[in-house]
Protein backbone atom coordinates (compact mmCIF):
# COMPACT_ATOMS: atom_id res chain seq x y z
CA UNK A 1 0.00 0.00 0.00
CA UNK A 2 1.50 3.39 -0.91
CA UNK A 3 2.51 5.71 1.83
CA UNK A 4 3.26 9.32 2.21
CA UNK A 5 6.26 8.95 3.34
CA UNK A 6 7.32 6.73 0.35
CA UNK A 7 6.26 9.47 -2.21
CA UNK A 8 8.48 12.14 -1.24
CA UNK A 9 10.27 12.28 -4.32
CA UNK A 10 6.90 11.68 -6.95
CA UNK A 11 6.15 13.99 -9.67
CA UNK A 12 2.99 15.88 -8.85
CA UNK A 13 0.62 16.68 -11.34
CA UNK A 14 -2.15 19.40 -10.59
CA UNK A 15 -5.29 19.08 -12.57
CA UNK A 16 -8.90 21.00 -12.31
CA UNK A 17 -11.62 18.41 -10.84
CA UNK A 18 -15.33 19.14 -12.15
CA UNK A 19 -17.62 18.68 -8.83
CA UNK A 20 -21.27 18.55 -9.69
CA UNK A 21 -22.91 21.73 -8.31
CA UNK A 22 -20.04 22.86 -6.44
CA UNK A 23 -17.22 24.98 -8.09
CA UNK A 24 -14.07 23.26 -9.28
CA UNK A 25 -11.61 22.13 -6.55
CA UNK A 26 -7.90 21.38 -7.36
CA UNK A 27 -6.42 17.86 -7.27
CA UNK A 28 -3.07 16.35 -7.25
CA UNK A 29 -2.17 13.56 -8.64
CA UNK A 30 0.81 12.27 -7.22
CA UNK A 31 3.14 9.23 -9.38
CA UNK A 32 5.54 7.31 -7.86
CA UNK A 33 8.09 7.38 -10.82
CA UNK A 34 7.89 10.18 -13.95
CA UNK A 35 4.82 8.92 -16.00
CA UNK A 36 5.79 6.53 -19.02
CA UNK A 37 2.33 5.16 -19.44
CA UNK A 38 -0.25 6.32 -22.55
CA UNK A 39 -2.78 5.49 -19.97
CA UNK A 40 -1.26 7.63 -17.08
CA UNK A 41 -1.45 10.46 -19.68
CA UNK A 42 -5.15 9.71 -20.29
CA UNK A 43 -6.47 9.06 -16.75
CA UNK A 44 -4.99 13.23 -16.11
CA UNK A 45 -7.45 14.60 -18.96
CA UNK A 46 -10.60 12.11 -17.68
CA UNK A 47 -9.80 13.47 -14.44
CA UNK A 48 -9.69 17.29 -15.52
CA UNK A 49 -12.85 17.05 -17.92
CA UNK A 50 -15.46 14.80 -16.67
CA UNK A 51 -14.34 12.89 -13.37
CA UNK A 52 -16.67 13.95 -10.52
CA UNK A 53 -15.36 13.27 -7.06
CA UNK A 54 -17.98 10.19 -6.52
CA UNK A 55 -16.64 8.88 -9.32
CA UNK A 56 -13.27 8.98 -8.94
CA UNK A 57 -12.72 5.69 -6.96
CA UNK A 58 -14.74 4.08 -9.40
CA UNK A 59 -12.51 5.27 -12.53
CA UNK A 60 -9.17 4.34 -10.36
CA UNK A 61 -10.65 0.86 -9.88
CA UNK A 62 -10.91 0.73 -13.74
CA UNK A 63 -7.49 1.36 -14.31
CA UNK A 64 -5.72 -2.24 -14.60
CA UNK A 65 -2.31 -0.35 -15.01
CA UNK A 66 -2.54 1.21 -11.33
CA UNK A 67 -1.23 -1.05 -9.04
CA UNK A 68 -2.27 0.92 -5.71
CA UNK A 69 -3.53 4.35 -5.11
CA UNK A 70 -4.51 6.44 -2.01
CA UNK A 71 -7.15 9.17 -1.94
CA UNK A 72 -6.12 11.51 0.98
CA UNK A 73 -9.31 14.38 1.46
CA UNK A 74 -8.40 17.22 3.84
CA UNK A 75 -11.11 20.37 3.77
CA UNK A 76 -10.46 23.38 1.98
CA UNK A 77 -7.44 21.65 0.69
CA UNK A 78 -6.56 20.16 -2.78
CA UNK A 79 -7.57 16.46 -3.00
CA UNK A 80 -4.37 13.87 -3.09
CA UNK A 81 -4.36 10.79 -5.27
CA UNK A 82 -1.20 8.85 -4.52
CA UNK A 83 -0.60 6.06 -7.86
CA UNK A 84 1.73 3.64 -7.84
CA UNK A 85 1.78 1.78 -11.49
CA UNK A 86 2.57 -1.60 -12.25
CA UNK A 87 5.97 -1.99 -13.77
CA UNK A 88 5.96 -3.86 -17.00
CA UNK A 89 7.97 -7.15 -17.64
CA UNK A 90 6.80 -8.85 -20.63
CA UNK A 91 4.86 -7.66 -23.86
CA UNK A 92 2.54 -10.39 -24.75
CA UNK A 93 1.72 -10.65 -27.99
CA UNK A 94 2.60 -7.56 -28.85
CA UNK A 95 -0.63 -5.98 -27.78
CA UNK A 96 -0.68 -6.44 -23.75
CA UNK A 97 1.77 -5.78 -21.01
CA UNK A 98 2.46 -8.36 -18.26
CA UNK A 99 3.94 -7.73 -15.19
CA UNK A 100 5.84 -9.99 -12.20
CA UNK A 101 2.14 -11.29 -11.22
CA UNK A 102 1.72 -11.92 -14.57
CA UNK A 103 -1.51 -9.34 -14.80
CA UNK A 104 -2.06 -7.90 -18.28
CA UNK A 105 -2.56 -4.07 -19.00
CA UNK A 106 -2.75 -2.79 -22.61
CA UNK A 107 0.78 -1.87 -24.51
CA UNK A 108 1.32 0.85 -26.80
CA UNK A 109 4.78 0.96 -27.24
CA UNK A 110 6.37 2.90 -24.68
CA UNK A 111 8.71 0.07 -24.04
CA UNK A 112 9.82 -1.87 -27.00
CA UNK A 113 12.68 -2.86 -25.64
CA UNK A 114 11.41 -5.45 -23.13
CA UNK A 115 10.92 -9.07 -23.70
CA UNK A 116 8.19 -9.69 -25.99
CA UNK A 117 6.35 -12.86 -25.28
CA UNK A 118 4.57 -14.93 -28.38
CA UNK A 119 3.17 -17.71 -26.11
CA UNK A 120 -0.20 -19.20 -24.45
CA UNK A 121 -0.78 -17.41 -21.28
CA UNK A 122 -0.87 -20.49 -19.45
CA UNK A 123 2.53 -20.91 -20.07
CA UNK A 124 3.79 -17.28 -19.38
CA UNK A 125 4.41 -18.65 -15.33
CA UNK A 126 7.02 -22.34 -17.04
CA UNK A 127 9.20 -19.63 -19.32
CA UNK A 128 9.54 -17.30 -16.31
CA UNK A 129 10.39 -19.63 -14.29
CA UNK A 130 13.59 -20.91 -16.69
CA UNK A 131 14.30 -17.44 -17.95
CA UNK A 132 17.22 -16.61 -15.73
CA UNK A 133 18.98 -19.71 -16.97
CA UNK A 134 18.70 -18.85 -20.30
CA UNK A 135 19.69 -15.50 -20.02
CA UNK A 136 22.49 -15.95 -18.48
CA UNK A 137 23.32 -18.95 -21.29
CA UNK A 138 23.13 -16.24 -23.89
CA UNK A 139 24.39 -13.20 -21.98
CA UNK A 140 27.53 -15.51 -22.08
CA UNK A 141 27.85 -14.81 -25.77
CA UNK A 142 27.02 -11.31 -25.49
CA UNK A 143 23.79 -12.08 -27.00
CA UNK A 144 20.11 -10.37 -25.69
CA UNK A 145 17.05 -12.39 -26.76
CA UNK A 146 14.27 -10.35 -28.43
CA UNK A 147 11.28 -12.36 -28.57
CA UNK A 148 10.04 -15.87 -27.07
CA UNK A 149 7.49 -17.91 -28.74
CA UNK A 150 5.75 -21.15 -28.41
CA UNK A 151 3.34 -23.53 -30.70
CA UNK A 152 2.45 -27.11 -30.33
CA UNK A 153 3.96 -28.01 -33.74
CA UNK A 154 7.65 -26.87 -33.42
CA UNK A 155 7.44 -26.50 -29.08
CA UNK A 156 10.08 -23.71 -27.48
CA UNK A 157 11.73 -20.80 -29.86
CA UNK A 158 13.27 -17.85 -29.18
CA UNK A 159 14.88 -14.97 -31.50
CA UNK A 160 17.85 -12.63 -30.76
CA UNK A 161 18.07 -9.17 -31.39
CA UNK A 162 20.77 -9.91 -34.04
CA UNK A 163 18.13 -11.99 -35.79
CA UNK A 164 19.63 -15.53 -34.79
CA UNK A 165 16.83 -17.91 -34.34
CA UNK A 166 17.13 -20.80 -32.14
CA UNK A 167 14.52 -23.70 -31.40
CA UNK A 168 14.42 -25.78 -28.56
CA UNK A 169 11.62 -27.74 -28.75
CA UNK A 170 9.08 -29.19 -26.74
CA UNK A 171 11.35 -29.93 -23.32
CA UNK A 172 13.08 -27.31 -21.28
CA UNK A 173 15.20 -29.21 -19.18
CA UNK A 174 19.17 -28.94 -17.94
CA UNK A 175 19.78 -30.92 -20.72
CA UNK A 176 18.57 -28.29 -23.34
CA UNK A 177 20.45 -25.57 -21.31
CA UNK A 178 23.63 -27.33 -21.58
CA UNK A 179 23.23 -28.21 -25.14
CA UNK A 180 22.29 -24.59 -25.97
CA UNK A 181 25.32 -23.35 -24.26
CA UNK A 182 27.98 -26.24 -26.10
CA UNK A 183 26.53 -25.37 -29.47
CA UNK A 184 26.77 -21.80 -28.72
CA UNK A 185 30.19 -22.14 -27.54
CA UNK A 186 31.14 -24.23 -30.95
CA UNK A 187 29.75 -21.31 -33.45
CA UNK A 188 31.55 -18.62 -31.64
CA UNK A 189 35.05 -20.53 -31.61
CA UNK A 190 34.71 -21.63 -35.21
CA UNK A 191 33.58 -18.23 -36.02
CA UNK A 192 30.20 -19.36 -37.54
CA UNK A 193 27.34 -17.06 -38.61
CA UNK A 194 24.11 -19.33 -38.68
CA UNK A 195 20.63 -18.23 -38.98
CA UNK A 196 19.12 -20.90 -36.90
CA UNK A 197 20.12 -23.09 -34.39
CA UNK A 198 17.71 -26.64 -33.97
CA UNK A 199 17.83 -28.12 -30.78
CA UNK A 200 15.52 -30.76 -31.43
CA UNK A 201 18.68 -33.25 -32.36
CA UNK A 202 18.47 -35.92 -29.54
CA UNK A 203 22.49 -36.42 -30.53
CA UNK A 204 23.46 -32.36 -31.46
CA UNK A 205 21.83 -29.24 -33.41
CA UNK A 206 21.73 -28.57 -37.13
CA UNK A 207 22.60 -25.05 -37.72
CA UNK A 208 21.00 -23.46 -41.04
CA UNK A 209 23.02 -20.38 -42.63
CA UNK A 210 19.52 -19.64 -44.98
CA UNK A 211 17.65 -16.52 -44.28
Amino acid sequence: MLSKRTLLFFILIPVLFSCSGDINQKVIIVFEKPPALKQEQELVLNLSSQTSKTNLSKLLNNQNWIKSYLIKKNAFKPIEVFIETKDPKYIWQDRFYLDDDLTKFLYFGEYPELLHLHIPIELVDKWSQVEDQIQAVMETYNLKIFSVSYTEATGWSFNTANKLQINLGSDLSLEVFQKLSLTLKYIFEKNLTPSIIDLRYKDGAALNYGK
